[in-house]
């Protein structure tokens, strides 16, 4: 019996080798997955290589900032023990040098700065240290790290102080609240404080009592529970308060005036646009000379001249620009300025009190981030620049026109530890 043999379609029938080509097709695309992940993984490597490089470094850092702190004494005296580190010997510049460490694929070199911390000073109370380590990488590419730091010129030994027990209210400032703000403010507490400038008025200012600015202006009322009505409470300023006191003699006493107060005046600042410049340096950054409102001022100035006043106390409140900054002069009016008989000169208690040797500094262009100069203002300047703070004990001294405004430095010899040094700025002297 025959049979017959039947084929499928020639569309049909199964084709050889599309195995072999899927399986090459599929080796080649995890072939790129594999050269992929690789060079993941070499990133990988670099990045927590450079890492533990990093951290290394810091330790290094760390470690050398801690050797400079570890003087016992100042200055060793010719006899010292070999070994004793001392201020002035130890803590001073750097070149650079090998930092070996164990279990390190790579070498650390460290560099040293030392600057005084008060510009030109031989004897510096402090000094600036950077410590840089820079070292090279896996790659090739040189990285660094650096330390800033400030060791002071301090004495170990006042050291053993931390082992004195502490008063046991602590230390804190007067009534817990920011120095500048006036003994005379009543806590309401909630963490301000308010202050009646002037018993002949209804304004009261709320001060933060953290950070000294007034937040708010209020009116003095009988009708609500706190005593206070109308407070504009979006109202943001700095307060600038002193004395002001009294000479005729033609050789003042800054340190002890005798004369009573002259009556009717007037203690105001007067405003100026910012300095602050944009980068081109020409045009004035915007909101330089928007102040709004304007400064609100309160003394005790009698109205006619008695001898039971021999001073003057004033209370102002500047608001600032949209920088929330202010720039200007507080200035006393009210009387005749002037060099001539039956005039007066205005004198302002200035000094540097904190020690740090800078008045001013000029640079060719002036911005936000550095505003070019490192006068105090809480000392006293004859300009203001950038008042960013209330300022307290803002001291005057009027003396008699012909009379020099009288310079009377702190002298330990005479026991006056005191800075009492004035400097002329009503009227204004000649440019030099």
């Amino acid at each position: 019996m025959k049979f017959l043999r039947t084929y499928p379609p020639r569309n049909q029938r199964p084709q050889r080798g599309v195995t072999l080509i899927e399986a090459l097709v599929a080796l080649l695309v995890m072939s790129f997955g594999m050269v992929a992940l690789v060079g993941l993984l070499g990133n990988l490597r670099r990045s927590g290589d450079l890492a533990k490089q990093r951290g290394d470094a810091m330790r290094i850092a760390q470690t050398e900032v801690a050797k400079l702190r570890s003087f016992s004494i100042l200055n060793k005296p010719a006899d010292a023990a070999s070994g004793v580190k001392d201020y002035d010997h130890d803590v001073v510049a750097l070149e650079s040098r090998y930092a070996p460490l164990d279990n390190s694929n790579t070498t650390f070199s460290i560099t040293r700065q030392v600057m005084p911390l008060v510009k030109d000073s031989t004897e510096p109370q402090a000094k600036t240290v950077r410590v840089t380590v820079a070292w090279t990488d896996r790659s090739g590419t040189d990285q660094s790290i650096f330390l800033d730091t400030i060791i002071s010129q301090t004495d170990p030994v006042y050291g053993l102080a931390l082992g004195v027990t502490p008063p046991t209210n602590g230390v804190r400032q007067p009534d817990k609240r920011n120095p500048v703000i006036p003994q005379g403010a009543r806590d309401l507490g909630n963490g301000s404080s308010a202050f009646q400038p002037s018993i002949n008025s209804t304004r009261v200012w709320i001060f933060n009592n953290v950070t000294g600015v007034i937040t708010s202006r209020c009116q003095l009322s009988t009708q609500t529970a706190n005593g206070l009505d109308s407070c504009d409470n979006n109202t943001i300023g700095y307060l600038v308060s002193g004395t002001v006191r009294f000479s005729q003699l033609a050789t003042p006493d800054p340190s002890n005036p005798e004369a009573s107060a002259l009556p009717s005046l007037t203690i105001a600042p007067t405003l100026i646009a910012s300095q602050f410049k944009t980068a081109d340096g020409k045009s004035l950054a915007p909101g330089g000379s928007d102040y709004s409102p304007s400064p609100e001022c309160f003394n005790d100035s009698p109205s006619v001249s008695t001898p039971n006043q021999t001073m003057v106390n004033y209370s102002c409140v500047v608001y600032p620009n949209s920088q929330r900054n202010w720039w200007g002069q507080v200035l006393i009016s009210g009387l005749s300025i002037g060099t001539d008989d039956g005039q007066y000169k205005v004198c302002r208690y200035s000094g540097d009190y904190n020690g740090n040797g800078y008045t001013y500094k000029t640079v060719p262009v002036v911005n936000l981030n550095d505003p070019g100069f490192l006068i105090d203002n809480e000392e006293h300047p004859e300009t203001y620049r950038a008042v960013t703070y209330s300022l307290a004990r803002q001291n005057f001294l009027v003396v008699p026109g012909k009379s020099a405004c009288p310079l009377l430095p702190a002298d330990t010899t005479a026991s006056r530890f005191v800075d009492y040094s004035t400097y002329q700025l009503q009227p204004p002297l000649p440019a030099s």
